[in-house]
């Protein structure tokens, strides 16, 4: 069954190759096959979009399209090391804000969910949403209990509406992949399986609340970092129900003036925070844009907001310190080693050519110390780096860099001259102490010996299982030689020259016969003369061929 006849609701995909279409990408859907299986309106012609760039036209695609186009650009966004700049500068001014649904429905929506009506949970319930965004809605509201809290309502159907377009860019992303190269070489159905599952979890609202409960676990000793309350008795996966905390917005400066609190203070409680998260903790808050962090008393910080977690891995985390690192020590070979090490490269990687480039990135900061070094610009560079040599890396650094960039902006609002590596340096000795402690090692080495011993106790049956293939067809085994050509090319060459010599050694022997055994002409031409000069000829001839080849 072809891709575009298996759908529900084909309506929906026509709507969306409609929307592409009306902003100048018919061409585009043509080159891919849609007008062989859709009926579609008229393709534009370009000249109707010359004013329009490229990239503002994707955004508005995306926008026109709906919730999950919006959060697929919002995802995009972060991938430096795929989307061109241009197109990038535009996906990050999606905005996750839509007209709001009625309050009767949230209302409705949040009794079923708790199985009780509102009054018997709540003392008083705003009539307004406080914020209202694609996939949910915010109400403030006031427990039974006495607790002011915030309640996070998802919109009605939006299960419904995403899992049917979660389930068009999927199979698109896999029709792509088998008619086109580029779109293997970009891995289009793991990026597709990569925003399913991000998304999927951030509808979660459960999720959302297990994540701020880890990182109030995390932070519970801190004087520095609070982090709202979930109730969970009145949580669902469609419902969220969170303490309320008022304070002031992280970048009003004027604010925090005249409330007496230092800016450069909160600069460093705030790089602290994202500090330990990232080097400590493995696990960051992914969404630190002003309106989800907020100043309480005494500048401590709040965050809101857990929709968006970040998780690195060991191994990721100690390749991401290798890379700052080696680019301010401007160490080319190094960077070039932790860029291949940890991406997965769609094409064999000029390493000289990268090289020179990784050197002309580095250049830039031959007269910058190590302490005013941008963490996040420097990741940015890498991952543009990365792109251009189409090396894949893993989706949690680029998510890791959106992040410093949007946190490096805020920190230079609130302490222009504050460095953040000065900041980081003592969790980054500890890091690196810790990964090369005796404990750390025998850790490695036990997991590593238990990695060898399962490998080997799985090899009979895993050759077992290739053997079984092999007999089946499944695995077809071509073996080639790589000089083979070239033997046979130069035994042909042999082989041709040996003949000619047989050829020209026979005319000389024929013409002597004649010569011995008569002087006759034939028709007037002295035949064993004539032999004996074609063979002369010939002969000189093989002879510069062989000196030419310069295999005398």
């Amino acid at each position: 069954m072809s891709f575009y006849t298996r759908y529900r609701n084909i309506r929906r995909v026509r709507e969306i190759a409609n929307v592409f279409i009306k902003h100048g990408f018919g061409l585009i859907m043509d080159r891919i096959g849609l007008f062989e299986y859709l009926p579609l309106r008229k393709k534009r012609t370009m000249s109707d979009y010359n004013k329009t760039p490229v990239a503002v036209r994707v955004r508005m695609v995306l926008e026109e399209l709906g919730p999950t186009f919006i959060k697929l650009g919002q995802m995009l966004s972060t991938r430096k090391d795929i989307i061109p700049g241009d197109i990038l500068v535009e996906l990050e001014k999606l905005q996750d804000e839509v007209k709001p649904f009625s309050t009767d429905e949230a209302r409705s929506i949040i009794s079923k969910e708790l199985s009780r009506p509102l009054e018997e949970v709540f003392e008083t319930f705003s009539e307004e949403p406080i914020a209202s965004a694609s996939i949910s809605q915010v109400y403030k509201a006031k427990l039974i209990s006495g607790e002011d809290v915030v309640v996070k309502v998802k919109r009605p159907n939006i299960e419904e509406t995403v899992s049917e377009d979660l389930e068009i860019i999927l199979d698109l992303a896999a029709f792509l992949e088998h008619r086109f190269e580029w779109a293997r070489m970009y891995g289009l159905v793991e990026l597709a399986e990569e925003f399913s599952d991000s998304l999927i979890k951030e509808m979660d609202f459960s999720r959302e609340g297990r994540n701020a409960e880890r990182f109030k676990k995390y932070f519970e000793d801190s004087k520095e970092v609070y982090i709202p309350e979930i109730f969970w008795e009145f949580t669902t996966s469609r419902v969220l129900t969170q303490e309320y905390v008022s304070g002031i917005k992280v970048t009003d400066v004027e604010a925090l003036g005249r409330a007496q609190i230092s800016s450069e203070k909160v600069a460093k409680n705030l790089a602290t925070c994202y500090i330990k998260q990232i080097l400590s903790f493995g696990l960051f808050h992914a969404d630190p844009h002003p309106g989800n962090i907020i100043i309480l008393n005494g500048g401590k910080i709040g965050l809101l907001d857990f929709g968006m977690v970040g998780a690195l891995r060991e191994t990721l985390k100690k390749q991401g310190m290798r890379l700052v690192i080696a680019t301010a020590e401007r160490d080319a070979d190094t960077v070039c080693e932790v860029l291949l090490d940890m991406g997965i490269s769609r094409k064999t990687v000029n390493l000289e050519e990268l090289k020179s480039d990784v050197e002309y990135v580095m250049s830039k900061y031959c007269d910058v110390s190590f302490n005013e070094i941008k963490i996040g610009q420097v990741l940015t560079q890498m991952l543009e780096m990365a792109r251009k040599y189409q090396i894949k890396v893993p989706s949690e650094l680029a998510l890791l860099a959106k992040t410093l960039i949007t946190l490096e902006g805020i920190l230079a609002t609130l302490a222009p001259n504050l460095s953040i590596i000065e900041i980081a340096e003592p969790y980054v000795k500890e890091a690196l102490r810790q990964s090369y402690s005796i404990k750390a090692l025998k850790t490695n080495i036990y997991n590593s010996l238990n990695r060898i011993r399962a490998y080997g106790w799985g090899l009979p049956r895993h050759s077992m299982k290739i053997m079984e293939m092999i007999e089946r067809g499944e695995i077809q085994l071509t073996l080639k030689h790589e000089k083979l050509d070239r033997l046979i090319s130069r035994l042909d060459i042999i082989s041709n020259r040996l003949a000619f010599s047989i050829i020209v050694a026979s005319l000389i022997m024929g013409s002597s016969l004649m010569a011995d055994q008569s002087r006759r002409l034939f028709l007037k031409i002295p035949v064993a003369e004539l032999g004996f000069l074609i063979a002369g000829f010939m002969g000189f001839w093989l002879l510069i061929s062989i000196m030419r080849s310069g295999r005398f």
